[in-house]
């Protein structure tokens, strides 16, 4: 859904932790004294931010819980005072860890109810049909990140070795700005290609994260020009999806191969620093794909 001209453009999350009995869950909600309403954590994107991050950093600032999203749900669209409001959310299991947040003039309680409790409790009846949509599929799942570097220097433009090619001025912006992107999607693994422009794409977000950046020779180009690609990379990708979140960079022809080693339709094709997010259940099976570039807003 795109946005009109002077569209108020928000992010949010549907938020759930795990309930007192096994099985049960507990959404958060919100109550807001300028409205005195429930509703769901979100708020409104920041100039030049992304939607992801945006989500990531509303649910911090209205609820205290640093999250990691899960699967995109369905965008709400909407009039507020006569202009048209968008509002962009993802799922988002509760930060364990966080202790309460203390109320302020936007937001004075923060709770976490059972699923009906809360749908009955929320004051808009679309935040409600949100959360059901939410709960239809799996809460819980794992981000797989298939990211294509950003733009390169062209390679008339280059003389020396290919792997060597670095990135453009506005790949490096694009470098800088993926990183908080990334980061609502936390990955704790970093996986590039060897070549430059791969390397120096994803540099940025593990140096600032303190991940160690993996190098993989499979994921570069080259390899698949040898015909070794499709079983290393095939093998590395099977194995992150028994694993915990990750951020893989390659090249555009190396795509198609690890979409389908992932068993997940790849669309069409990544455009440079733009990316595809592979969640994932606990059994390896992808269960949806979201698509991502960094304009979004």
């Amino acid at each position: 859904m795109s946005p009109r001209r002077g569209t108020v453009v928000a992010a949010g999350a549907v938020m759930w932790r795990t309930g007192k009995r096994p099985g049960d869950l507990e959404i958060c909600l919100v109550h807001r004294p300028k409205y005195d309403d429930w509703s769901l954590p979100k708020g409104k994107v920041d100039r030049g931010e992304h939607p992801l991050a945006a989500a990531a950093r509303e649910v911090w600032e209205e609820t205290g819980h640093q999250v990691r999203l899960g699967r995109r749900l369905p965008t709400q669209g909407y009039d507020v005072a006569g202009r048209p409001k968008l509002v962009h959310y993802w799922l988002a299991e509760a930060d364990a860890t966080a202790g309460p947040r203390e109320p302020d003039d936007e937001v004075d309680e923060v709770v976490f109810l059972p699923v009906e409790d809360a749908l009955q409790r929320l004051t808009y009846e679309r935040d409600a049909d949100l959360a059901r949509a939410a709960l239809a599929a799996p809460v819980r799942t794992t981000p797989l990140v298939l990211l294509r570097h950003a733009q390169a220097v062209r390679r008339p433009d280059w003389s020396g070795p290919d792997i060597e090619r670095p990135l453009s001025a506005s790949g490096q912006r694009q470098a800088a700005a993926l990183v908080p992107v990334l980061a609502a999607l936390a990955p704790s693994r970093v996986l590039s290609s060897d070549a430059v422009r791969c390397v120096d794409t994803v540099r940025p977000y593990a140096r600032q994260h303190r991940v160690t950046l993996e190098l993989e020779p499979s994921l570069a180009e080259e390899s698949l020009r040898t015909g070794s690609a499709a079983q290393p990379t095939g093998d590395l990708i099977r194995t992150l999806l028994a694993d915990g979140p990750a951020l893989v960079c390659s090249h555009r022809p190396l795509l198609p191969v690890l979409f389908e080693a992932a068993g997940a339709e790849p669309g069409d094709t990544l455009e440079p620093s733009e990316f595809a997010v592979l969640h994932h259940d606990d059994d390896g099976a992808v269960v949806a794909v979201d698509r991502h570039r960094l304009d979004a807003a």
